[in-house]
């Protein structure tokens, strides 16, 4: 790995790139690092390049793109940041385009055409875009000069956001045969580095790894005993002073944040995936505009945003990985001001994110149940929330479960009629004179356009664009018109119609979910260092230390002075007094067990901290310890038994069922009776279809 403090300053290509910088980018210097890598990309040499979110990891294959003479091919996960760059280049009159499944399929042939004609010094794509056999082949036919991967960490399976779809991007790579190619990412440990290296199939490419380390950033842990508590730590934190970012795992918890918020008078938007695009967009133009706005988001929020004066970045609820945590803190203080991060937590929240964990990797169950559901029908558009409840499961789960089917070759998902509404104007339609002025210019288009009596297909956008009008304010018309009976509106489908590949039952697809199962184990044991990283103050390790670390920095002062370890002084009060322990009290159904078997206590014990050194995660990954006592007292031997206990669930029956039975059993034998009653109400029971899952 390069040492960015030994660079020599003499760089081959130097004065080239920064003549660039200024002709096409109307900047006069590099930022730390840039100069490197930009003059190691010119050179012709593969490169991995590791820089925190803000340090310009983009200019680092953009400015390159100016200067060679072919295309530079740039692979983004994220549809809404290539939009983004490419406008801003555009902008800059670089000639930059982007193909994904946003564009309907005439903008996709045209920007194909314009390809071939080497029109384009950049082209972004997802990495699903090299499915298509014929868009591989025009790449080939036109050539790469450089190949750009953007957000590297993603090949990693032990990257905190791995996809499948990068691990193909070897294959692609040998297949396109560019001379140099550029992989960058913001958070990587050495074990993803190297991971990186190997699925692209580099051969002894440059790394550098630079900027880690924040000083302005002050790290600190505030303890909250539930939403009361977290509630009133982030309005005080907010109150301080600044923009600011608070990150909750939940949409849920999103919505709480803010209404809290909200209610003080403080300056707050809403932002995650359940809302509009819209309604999306208006808060973060509302965010970047905005002096001292607070923005409360789930993770969704924060990629392309570029706003210097963010002040703190709080995380209501623990990060499933300190990569993805270093990430988003690493949007605070760009300005190099002053700036805090702050976790709020609470042990609870790792039970949580580690049934989301779980949830995305669904139990064999759920596939057969799902599988067996799209098997009843020829194609299945009633929406992924109708099929979770045909199996009685989470719609998170059944997404997983989809994603692994199609990931598999084994079903397809398709947009018919996805976007489009049908409206059939009625006879009231040309006597019709609504009061509101926008259904009125609404209705004078739809007469002049659409004939009486027949359904016609178009996009609420069409619409909205033809009389002038926004997509709410369209959609507000098309209602009163709806109402009013002048035109019966068929809404479109809201999902994507699901259809199932082959007509076999479950078993008989051969699925192999063993890779399932060990990025599960992997996901559970990068939220184990997130655990170890919250505990820090405990171990009395300083935090700042306890990152760098982890990212493979060794050189690194015992004390930092700016963390709550080093300089407890700093961190700021955010609750009135401590963690209330009502605020953070179990529930009824989760009050101590009194009544249990000691022997099967005691075997299941012994067994799960022999299972946690096999599998590599600590013991409360496997079951908690109020879990573990729930099955002594139930000592269940069957799986209906078994999930009547609070914190377990068909994943963990599925891969710990047997064992516990066999411990339970034995139990029983010596003479031990279960607990008379049950510790939860027993779960609903899954419903299995014989829709040929037999």
């Amino acid at each position: 790995m390069v040492n960015m403090r030994a660079m020599p300053l003499a760089l081959p290509y130097f004065e080239e790139a920064q003549q660039g910088l200024v002709r096409h980018f109307g900047l006069t210097q590099f930022r730390p690092g840039q100069a490197e890598v930009i003059s190691t990309v010119l050179s012709g040499r593969n490169t991995v390049v590791v820089m925190p979110t803000g340090a310009g990891k983009s200019l680092c294959y953009q400015l390159p793109a100016t200067l060679l003479p072919g295309l530079t091919l740039v692979v983004s996960p994220l549809i809404a940041l290539m939009k983004d760059q490419v406008e801003q280049l555009t902008a800059r009159g670089i000639s930059a385009t982007f193909i994904n499944s946003s564009l309907s399929d005439l903008e996709r042939a045209e920007r194909m055409r314009r390809l071939r004609a080497g029109e384009y010094k950049l082209l972004y794509v997802a990495p699903e875009r090299f499915r298509s056999a014929s868009f591989v082949q025009t790449v080939l036919d036109v050539g790469v000069d450089l190949l750009a991967v953007d957000e590297a960490h993603c090949i990693s399976q032990w990257g905190h956001d791995f996809r499948p779809e990068y691990a193909q991007l070897g294959q692609v790579r040998k297949k396109l045969r560019p001379p140099r190619t550029v992989a960058l990412t913001a958070t990587a440990t050495p074990e993803v580095r190297a991971d990186i290296v190997r699925v692209l199939l580099m051969k002894e490419p440059r790394e550098f790894a630079m900027g880690f380390d924040r000083p302005n950033l002050f790290l600190g842990k505030q303890e909250v005993g539930g939403d009361t508590d977290r509630h009133e730590a982030c309005a005080r934190l907010a109150a301080l002073g600044g923009s600011g970012i608070i990150y909750c795992s939940t949409r849920r918890a999103a919505d709480g944040i803010f209404a809290e918020l909200h209610g003080r008078g403080l300056k707050a938007v809403l932002y995650h995936a359940g809302m509009e695009d819209d309604a999306r967009r208006r808060a973060q133009d509302t965010f970047m505009s905005t002096k001292d706005a607070v923005a409360v988001a789930t993770n969704a929020f924060g990629m392309g945003i570029d706003k210097s004066d963010i002040r703190f970045v709080a995380h209501a609820n623990i990060p499933r990985a300190v990569e993805a945590y270093y990430q988003e803190i690493g949007r605070a203080g760009r300005d190099g001001g002053d700036a805090r991060a702050v976790l709020l937590f609470n042990h609870s929240d790792v039970y949580t994110q580690e049934r989301l964990i779980q949830g995305s990797h669904p139990s064999e169950t759920v596939l057969a149940d799902v599988w067996g559901v799209l098997q009843s029908v020829e194609e299945f558009e009633r929406g992924v929330h109708v099929l979770a409840g045909m199996v009685n499961a989470s719609e998170f789960e059944v997404s997983a479960a989809l994603r692994i089917f199609e990931r598999a070759g084994k079903l397809e998902r398709g947009g018919r009629g996805e976007g489009e509404h049908g409206l059939t104007l009625t006879e009231k339609a040309q006597a019709a004179h609504p009061h509101a002025a926008d259904a009125q210019r609404l209705l004078k288009s739809l007469l002049e356009t659409f004939p009486l009596g027949r359904q016609v297909t178009t996009e609420l956008t069409i619409l909205a664009r033809r009389v002038g009008l926004s997509v709410d304010e369209a959609r507000h018309a098309l209602g009163l018109l709806e109402k009013s009976g002048v035109v019966n509106v068929r809404r479109p489908f809201s999902g994507r119609s699901i259809r199932a590949l082959a007509r076999l039952p479950f078993r008989e697809l051969g699925m192999d979910l063993s890779h399932v199962r060990e990025q599960e184990r992997q996901n559970l044991q990068l939220l184990r260092r997130m655990t170890d990283y919250a505990y820090a103050d405990r171990e009395q390790r300083c935090r700042r230390r306890a990152v760098l670390h982890y990212f493979g920095q060794q050189d690194v002062e015992a004390s930092c002075g700016n963390c709550d370890v080093c300089t407890p002084a700093k961190m700021p009060v955010l609750l009135s007094s401590g963690p209330t322990a009502s605020r953070g009290r179990t529930s009824a159904s989760a009050q101590p067990v009194l009544n249990y078997s000691e022997l099967a206590s005691t075997e299941l014990r012994r067994w799960r901290k022999e299972l946690s050194k096999d599998l590599g995660v600590a013991p409360f990954i496997i079951f908690n310890d109020a879990t573990l006592l729930g099955l002594a007292a139930t000592l269940p031997i069957d799986r209906e038994a078994f999930l009547t206990v609070k914190g377990t669930g068909e994943s963990r029956w599925e891969r710990f069922g047997p064992k516990v039975v066999e411990i339970c059993l034995m139990a029983r034998a010596a003479g031990h009776e279960p607990q008379a009653a049950p510790l939860a109400a027993p779960r609903k029971p899954r419903v299995r279809r014989a829709l040929g899952t037999n």
